[in-house]
């Protein structure tokens, strides 16, 4: 279930990223563009004996193909052309038109960049949700208004555009409750030894990527725009009652659960999660903001989460504007690494968890080895990507690559909040999130200035690339220096009168 639970509420954050490129026209482009876009003829007659792969370019790639029927066949040209080309928007509410809107390229990278603005303080009102009503309680609340506000989303868009993205604020409110909502369940539910394992299901919002982007893309392409958010919001609302009725806080609460399998994770969380639920005035608020080890694990993390904001925020445009991937196409191409990513994910926490049982290494030396491949490896395939230029194939290899190898992050940046302390790893990843979730504010602007508004040239997406590099290497590389896989003295709940007088009998 918190498996599923990532996998909605990433299908909620995906939508308008995805959604963007058929709902707004596109910026027209100059003699910056690049040259994915330029000389298709003299290309396809000079290189298609010498490349077998250049046929498939010109599968994928629209704009080729269109340029090329255009000096063909100008008529039939013509009839493929999109309605966002030549249609204008007539007054009043219209639910299935799938017309786009005239809106610039900074709306489109402020309606992007406005699910993190949400999302920034969604995550530490997460983790007070979290303490205060349970994790259960607090994302299936939240589900309900992200799935209706999902829902109204065509209308929205239709009043004014500002409407539009105050209801993605919404969502991102919503969105940053789930995660340190399913940390504290991490915390509850899972053995010491298993415990990668539990993070790993985490990573159901990387499955949710892979199934969102050809879903949503495929539904705005065969049908209307409008349908690709109306279709994953009632899907959402049938999982929410799924979650109503098979969700627990806790082993001691589940009413189906086995004595002895109670036992079993009760037993081997003896003396590091208690059984009580810490309440506000037990966190040890502090501690924790002024915890050396917390504090490079939340700039491990927010380089994390940089990538994977750059990776969400901006590859469709990448894909579409950059490259010339029709909108199904992309999606699927976009999706790609998201299934790297969850499958070296499962990896990685299997090795993890292995390696920890038979105690082959200190944990402290798993979670900062783990950053090479969760951090620095992803960073140096993101500079190769720039390099390729419009080979397609190459460049989606290192972007697969790239966002694969981050799920070593499952073992790293993932699981140390609850090395640290997991009677409070709920909270402090509701922290971690919030501050990392910053990143989702600054990539879509920084995108459309350095990029967006010259008509996405490959040139300067180089310059993206090398930033996403940076950011991710940098933060790694704090962590190597000041983190640690070792429980904090913290992590001690304070026993109240009640507590020591039962301890005493």
């Amino acid at each position: 279930m918190m498996f599923t639970a990532c996998w909605t509420s990433y299908m909620c954050r995906l939508q308008m990223p995805i959604l963007v490129v058929p709902m707004i026209k596109g910026v027209a482009s100059n003699g910056t563009a690049g040259i994915c876009r330029s000389e298709v003829s003299r290309v396809r007659r000079a290189i298609s004996w010498l490349d077998p792969g250049a046929y498939l370019e010109d599968y994928i790639l629209s704009e080729r193909i269109e340029a090329a029927e255009a000096a063909v066949n100008p008529k039939m040209h013509n009839i493929r052309v999109r309605r966002d080309d030549t249609s204008t928007r007539p007054p009043g509410l219209q639910l299935f038109n799938g017309l786009p809107f005239d809106w610039t390229p900074d709306i489109r990278g402020q309606l992007i960049a406005a699910y993190s603005y949400g999302n920034v303080p969604g995550n530490f009102i997460g983790g007070l949700m979290t303490i205060k009503w349970g994790a259960k309680n607090a994302i299936l609340w939240t589900s309900i208004v992200a799935a209706a506000v999902s829902l109204m989303s065509p209308v929205f868009a239709q009043i004014h555009w500002s409407i539009l993205l105050i209801s993605r604020i919404v969502i991102g409110i919503t969105g940053g409750v789930t995660f340190p909502a399913c940390h504290n369940l991490v915390a509850r539910w899972s053995p010491p030894s298993e415990k990668a394992r539990f993070v790993w299901s985490l990573l159901g919002g990387t499955f949710g990527t892979i199934l969102t982007y050809p879903m949503v893309a495929g539904i705005a392409e065969s049908m209307t725009w409008e349908s690709g958010w109306y279709i994953p919001s009632l899907l959402m609302f049938v999982w929410i009652f799924f979650w109503a009725i098979l969700t627990y806080d806790s082993p001691e609460e589940h009413p189906g659960i086995t004595d002895e399998e109670k036992e079993y994770i009760l037993s081997s969380q003896a003396g590091t999660v208690t059984s009580k639920k810490p309440s506000l005035k037990d966190t040890p608020i502090k501690a924790i903001f002024t915890s050396i080890p917390f504090i490079s694990l939340v700039c491990c993390h927010f380089g994390n989460l940089f990538l994977l904001f750059f990776y969400q925020n901006s590859m469709m445009l990448y894909l579409t504007k950059a490259l010339g991937f029709e909108l199904t196409k992309g999606g699927i191409a976009a999706g790609l690494p998201w299934a790297c990513r969850m499958l070296f994910g499962f990896f990685f926490s299997w090795a993890g968890d292995t390696l920890q049982q038979r105690e082959m290494f200190p944990i402290t030396v798993i979670r900062k080895g783990a950053t090479v491949f969760s951090h620095l490896v992803p960073g140096i395939f993101l500079i190769l990507v720039g390099y390729v230029g419009c080979r397609f194939i190459l460049a989606n290899i290192f972007l697969v690559l790239a966002l694969g190898f981050n799920g070593a992050a499952s073992i790293s940046n993932l699981s140390n909040n609850q090395d640290l302390s997991p009677n409070f790893a709920g909270f402090m990843y509701g922290i971690m999130n919030t501050i990392g979730c910053t990143s989702g504010i600054i990539i879509s602007p920084m995108v459309e200035e350095i990029a967006g508004k010259y008509g996405n040239p490959i040139d300067r997406w180089q310059t993206l690339f090398w930033i996403g590099s940076a950011v991710c290497i940098f933060c790694m590389i704090i962590f190597l220096f000041g983190g640690s896989g070792n429980i904090q003295s913290w992590n001690e709940i304070p026993k109240t009168g009640d507590d020591a007088e039962g301890g005493r009998k």
